[in-house]
C-alpha cells in the first residue's frame, strides 16, 4: 500500500526542484498581500555635469584684466561708454579727474555732456537718452542706450539729470514705446522693453499705430540677419532674449514664440557649422567667410557671435565643447593681448560673452527689474560725485592707490599656446581730438600689471570705434 503522505512530499520536492532549473525561474505577476504593499523605485536624480573649472579660471582672468581698460569720463563718448555698462553693468568704472568712481553713479547724478550736448533729455512722452549726432557718439539705433544698460538692472523708478528735471526708466521706457518707428531698426527697442514689459504687453504710438512686444517679436523674425548690424548677431540675441524672458514669466512657446525659438535654434546649427577648429567665427559672421588680421577682429565676430550663443543655448548646449571653445578663445586673446589697443565695441561685446557665460555656468539668475540686489548702488544724495565738476581737468593724474590690485599672470600658461605674433599699437597723444573723430584707442600699460610707483602719473589710453582698426 502506498504511503499518500510520502507520494504528496514526492511530488512538492520534484516541483521546487523543476522551478529552480535554470531558465526556469518565473517572476509571479503579483504581489501577495500578505507580504504587504511594494514600495515605487526611488528615483536618483542625474547630477548636472560640473562646469569646466579650468575654463571659469580662464574666463574670470580675461574678465578682471579688461576691467582695467578704464573709459575717461567727459573725454569718451556715450556710445562707448555705455557698451562698458553692457559688459560690466554696476561694476563698470570710469576716470574722473584721475579717480575710479562707478559709471552708473556718474550718469545719474551729474546731468554729464558730451561735445556740448546732453546725455539724456525730457520728451513730451517722457524721457530719452540723447539720439544719434554722429557715429560712435551717441545712440547708433533707437534705444541703444538703453537697452545696453540692461543688464544693470536699473528699477523703473532709478533716475537721471537732465536741464530740465530727472527723468525716470520708466519715463524712458513710455517714451520708446511711444515714439516707436518702423521704418528705423527695431533690434534695441526689443531688447529694451522686452526686459520691463510683460509678453502680452500693447500700446499705441503717437503716430496711431499699435505695437506689442509679439510685435516687435514678429518684425526681428522677418529681419534678414545677414543684413542686419554686426553680421545679425544683435537681432538673435534680442529674440533669445525675448523668448527667454517670455517663458521665464510662464509663457509657453507657440505662435510667434515658437517662430522666434526656430529661428534661433536654426541659426545655432548655423553657427556651429562655421564656427572653426580654433574656436574663432569667420570676420563675416554668416556669410562664411573673412579670416580675422587684428586683435580687434579676433574679438569681434567671436565676441559678437558668443555673446547671443550664451544666450540662446539651453543649459545642457552651454557644456558642449563648441561653445566653450568659443569662449575659450576670446578669454585666451584678451589675456594673451592685455597690453594691446582694443576697439570699445569688439573689446566689451567680447567681454560681455564671457560675463554672460560665467554667470550662466554657475547658475547666476538672469536679473529682473522688480527684483534689485540687497546692497544696491548708492543713491544720488549719498553719492560723492554729486557735485564732481562736468569738464576733465587738463592733466589728471593716477596714483597708486587709485588702481586695484594688479591680476598675476601665468605666462607660462600663456606662452604654452601661441596664438598669433604680438601686435603693437601707438598710444593716442591727446585723447580729446581723437575722441572728436570717434577713433580713439585704449590699451593697458605693462606697467599696470606689477606693481605701480607711488606717485607715477599714468597716461590715459582711450578706445575707438567699432569700424576702425588702430594700428
Amino acid at each position: 500500500m502506498i504511503n499518500k503522505h510520502l507520494v504528496c512530499t514526492f511530488i512538492i520536492a520534484v516541483s521546487v526542484s523543476v522551478s529552480n532549473a535554470p531558465g526556469q525561474f518565473r517572476e509571479p505577476n503579483y504581489a501577495p498581500a500578505e507580504q504587504g504593499v511594494i514600495a515605487s523605485p526611488r528615483i536618483v536624480t542625474k547630477a548636472p555635469r560640473t562646469p569646466n573649472r579650468d575654463l571659469i579660471e580662464t574666463v574670470t582672468e580675461a574678465i578682471d584684466i579688461s576691467s582695467r581698460r578704464y573709459l575717461v569720463a567727459n573725454e569718451h563718448s556715450p556710445w562707448q561708454i555705455y557698451h562698458g555698462l553692457n559688459a560690466y553693468r554696476r561694476d563698470f568704472m570710469l576716470d574722473l579727474d584721475g579717480k575710479l568712481v562707478p559709471a552708473v553713479d556718474w550718469l545719474s547724478t551729474t546731468n554729464p555732456y558730451f561735445r556740448g550736448l546732453p546725455w539724456f533729455e525730457k520728451t513730451v512722452h517722457g524721457g530719452r537718452a540723447h539720439k544719434f549726432t554722429s557715429p560712435y557718439h551717441f545712440e547708433g539705433h533707437p534705444n541703444q542706450s538703453l537697452a545696453l544698460m540692461v543688464m544693470c538692472n536699473l528699477p523703473l523708478d532709478h533716475k537721471f539729470q537732465t536741464d530740465g528735471g530727472p527723468i525716470t526708466v520708466q519715463d524712458i521706457v513710455n517714451n520708446a514705446k511711444a515714439d516707436l518707428n518702423p521704418r528705423e531698426e527695431l533690434t534695441w527697442t526689443l531688447w529694451f522693453l522686452t526686459h520691463y514689459l510683460g509678453s502680452e504687453e500693447t500700446w499705441m504710438t503717437r503716430r496711431g499705430e499699435t505695437w506689442s512686444i509679439e510685435k516687435l517679436v514678429a518684425n526681428q523674425i522677418e529681419t534678414q540677419v545677414t543684413k542686419a548690424a554686426c553680421g545679425g548677431t544683435h537681432n538673435l540675441y534680442a529674440l533669445a532674449a525675448a523668448r527667454n524672458n517670455h517663458v521665464r514669466r510662464g509663457g509657453q512657446i507657440r505662435g510667434v514664440w515658437m517662430q522666434a525659438d526656430q529661428k534661433i535654434n536654426r541659426y545655432l546649427v548655423a553657427a556651429r557649422s562655421l564656427q572653426r577648429p580654433d574656436g574663432s567665427f569667420p570676420t563675416n559672421y554668416f556669410r562664411g567667410y573673412g579670416y580675422p588680421k587684428s586683435f580687434s577682429e579676433q574679438i569681434a565676430s567671436t565676441g559678437h557671435m558668443m555673446e547671443w550663443i550664451v544666450v540662446a543655448a539651453n543649459k545642457k548646449q552651454l557644456n558642449d565643447p563648441w561653445i566653450e571653445n568659443g569662449i575659450r578663445y576670446i578669454a585666451e586673446r584678451l589675456i594673451q593681448y592685455r597690453d594691446e589697443s582694443a576697439e570699445c565695441g569688439p573689446l566689451y561685446h567680447a567681454v560681455s560673452a564671457l560675463v554672460l557665460y560665467r554667470e550662466r555656468v554657475t547658475g547666476v539668475e538672469w536679473p529682473r527689474h522688480d527684483v534689485q540686489p540687497t546692497s544696491p548702488t548708492k543713491t544720488p544724495e549719498a553719492s560723492p560725485l554729486a557735485n564732481a565738476p562736468e569738464k576733465e581737468s587738463a592733466a589728471p593724474t593716477k596714483t597708486a592707490e587709485n588702481f586695484p590690485t594688479p591680476v598675476r599672470i601665468d605666462d607660462q600658461k600663456l606662452d604654452a599656446k601661441p596664438i598669433m605674433p604680438k601686435q603693437t599699437a601707438e598710444k593716442p597723444a591727446d585723447v580729446s581730438k581723437q575722441a572728436q573723430k570717434g577713433t580713439l584707442s585704449i590699451g593697458i600699460e605693462e606697467d599696470l600689471l606689477r606693481e605701480p610707483k607711488e606717485t607715477a602719473p599714468v597716461e590715459r589710453l582711450a578706445a575707438p570705434d567699432e569700424g576702425t582698426i588702430v594700428q
